[in-house]
């Protein structure tokens, strides 16, 4: 059925796949779009259908959208390109979308970086001020907001980890494998908002099914996950504090987000779609794993 099928950009990512992997649990029909055929060949072995092509070239297979109620984009390319990318695939939608006979539910990918610096805890009522090198996805929703094709709503997860990566986000553990100790971005007092990818995907599937038009869902299940016990957690070496300017020369200015004072609240999605933030820093911390680290 058309109202149980739906498409995701990057949904043989991180978050994306633990998405499909929740939709395809609870009896949809899933699409992912496919850039190659490695992308293909994993949507296929979790059960989903593979749509070959790129976000750069949407006019080429957005006609797949036309059975789809739909579409969830969780995709970025991450280079100096990617507002200009996501701007333009959002133009193509919107022109398909605005000949549908029902208008396509959208949902967007936002983050935590878009709000911004603050003191008192972010909610989705919070002025944002995003990092310059995500402003576009406010520019993006902006858009989006006006299409009349479209049915709006935004998920924006926290730093999304998995048991996988010791709970912590990925460049934790490739700072790690690069400095040969554990380093974090300003000082040790330091915490950051987290969720973990599949309680994010339940998050999506939630927003998908019971989600208002043009409203917001912030994800966050750990909301001042104290980094620095996770840290020593996986390594008895010491800690190196204070390396945000090493990163961006590095990695580039986008890490500049690692440095922001965040500390977010979930209340609406619990409250309006019963979503459950899954905790699990307690249960990290009990399970030292200091002997993969040395």
């Amino acid at each position: 059925m058309i109202e149980k099928s739906v498409l995701i950009t990057g949904g043989t990512g991180n978050i994306g796949s633990a998405v499909v992997e929740e939709l395809l649990t609870f009896g949809y029909e899933v699409k992912v779009l496919c850039k190659d055929a490695a992308s293909a060949l994993k949507a296929k072995s979790m059960g989903a259908l593979p749509v070959r092509g790129a976000l750069q070239n949407a006019s080429d297979w957005q006609s797949h959208i036309e059975t789809c109620a739909a579409l969830i984009h969780t995709a970025c390319t991450f280079d100096e390109q990617m507002g200009k990318v996501d701007y333009d695939f959002l133009e193509n939608i919107a022109w398909h979308a605005a000949h549908r006979p029902e208008p396509l539910i959208f949902l967007y990918t936002s983050g935590c970086w878009t709000y911004g610096s603050h003191q008192q805890v972010i909610c989705e009522k919070t002025q944002k001020s995003s990092t310059a090198d995500f402003r576009w996805m406010l520019d993006s929703i902006e858009f989006l907001s006006r299409q009349k094709g479209i049915e709006l709503r935004v998920v924006s997860p926290t730093n999304v980890v998995s048991e996988q990566s010791q709970f912590l986000p990925p460049i934790l553990l490739w700072e790690m494998e690069r400095c040969g100790h554990p380093v974090m971005p300003q000082g040790e007092e330091q915490t950051w908002s987290l969720i973990e990818r599949r309680n994010l995907a339940q998050l999506y599937r939630l927003v998908l099914e019971n989600g208002r038009s043009g409203e917001e869902y912030i994800g966050s299940a750990e909301h001042q996950a104290p980094i620095k016990r996770l840290l020593e957690n996986l390594s008895s070496e010491r800690i190196e504090t204070g390396a945000l300017a090493c990163w961006a020369r590095f990695y580039g200015r986008w890490v500049e987000g690692y440095g922001l004072t965040q500390v977010f609240s979930s209340d609406k999605a619990i409250e309006e779609l019963g979503w459950r933030p899954k905790k699990f820093v307690a249960q990290a911390l009990n399970t030292p794993t200091k002997s993969n680290f040395k």
